[in-house]
């Protein structure tokens, strides 16, 4: 995070010698002692020092308890939301710590006249860079709660990111299969990285979505799994949940399963950045850039020469 004050609250406790690996239950007990807060705070602008945008509130609360501060319930989850609004509104953790990424606005865009709409389109005009590849990539996720990080990365290099929430119902898979069969007919292969839990049933949305597309609508897509991967619970020592009970799909099931909100936000990016730019033909991909740049300097002009002009 950017905040000083969370800085120093983080080399304060750096000097008390706490540790951020204690487990806190945390319950709805009327009184905490105070050094116990206190480290829990700590615990938790440890980690939001370290990110350089804003998460959601439930991969913090993952990250907490792969660091075995809080456990794995969901009665922990309400009460570490409940402290979290203390602290933002007593300002020990800034507002914008945060973000909330399953609600949205509704409505069109407008503007203060033909300036400020000429002004916009050269400020956000953007070219296919993939007009030129081979390839057709969009990022896919299980969940809302990732679908911000997923966004930030792929929407540098013009990739689409999709959240399923989960199995993605026959109207979305639908209207992606068309997409999809669109940029065949232009030459095009389609790859689909997908970003889920690594459980039975998150297990079975990639192979549902594949079966969907081929037997239902007729088209071929790659469609890889990017994350969670048995390796990348190894190599970032991701926290393990037991399977659950009420999973239909669980039988023979062996091991822990785990979320995919508990891998960090840069590594997710960087996995994100690895997968798109594989498909990129860099020395075409520099030229598309070079005409973008051209073009969007063509809106600023015209935009410029327009200020002024009465209709």
């Amino acid at each position: 995070m950017r905040k000083s004050k969370l800085y120093s609250r983080q080399r304060q406790g750096a000097n008390k010698g706490n540790n951020a690996t204690s487990l806190i239950v945390l319950t709805r007990r009327p009184y905490r002692r105070r050094a116990e807060m206190e480290h829990f705070l700590e615990a938790i602008t440890d980690i939001l020092n370290g990110e350089q945008e804003p998460i959601t509130i439930r991969h913090l609360f993952y990250r907490l308890v792969g660091l075995g501060v809080i456990e794995k319930t969901e009665l922990a989850y309400v009460s570490l939301c409940g402290h979290l609004s203390k602290w933002r509104r007593s300002g020990e953790i800034p507002w914008d710590a945060f973000v909330d990424s399953t609600r949205w606005h509704l409505g069109d865009d407008t503007f203060n006249g033909l300036n400020d709409a000429l002004t916009n389109t050269f400020e956000t005009y953007r070219r296919n860079l993939w007009a030129e590849q081979s390839a057709f990539v969009e990022i896919w996720g299980e969940k809302d709660a990732i679908s911000g990080v997923l966004f930030r990365e792929a929407n540098t290099f013009g990739v689409k990111v999709f959240t399923c929430r989960g199995f993605a119902s026959l109207s979305s898979l639908y209207s992606a299969a068309n997409t999809f069969k669109q940029a065949v007919g232009n030459g095009k292969r389609v790859y689909i990285y997908y970003f889920g839990d690594h459980d039975p049933s998150g297990l079975a949305i990639d192979r549902a979505a594949v079966a969907s597309f081929r037997d239902d609508f007729g088209v071929e897509v790659q469609f890889a799994r990017a994350a969670v991967t048995p390796e990348q619970i190894r190599q970032y020592k991701l926290p393990t949940r037991p399977v659950k009970r009420n999973d239909k799909r669980a039988g023979g099931w062996r091991g822990g399963c785990v979320e995919v909100d508990t891998m960090p936000p840069t590594v997710l990016k960087g996995i994100v950045r690895d997968c798109i730019t594989s498909h990129i033909n860099t020395r075409q991909w520099k030229v598309t850039q070079s005409i973008e740049k051209a073009e969007r300097e063509t809106l600023r002009n015209f935009a410029a020469n327009f200020r002024g002009t009465k209709l």
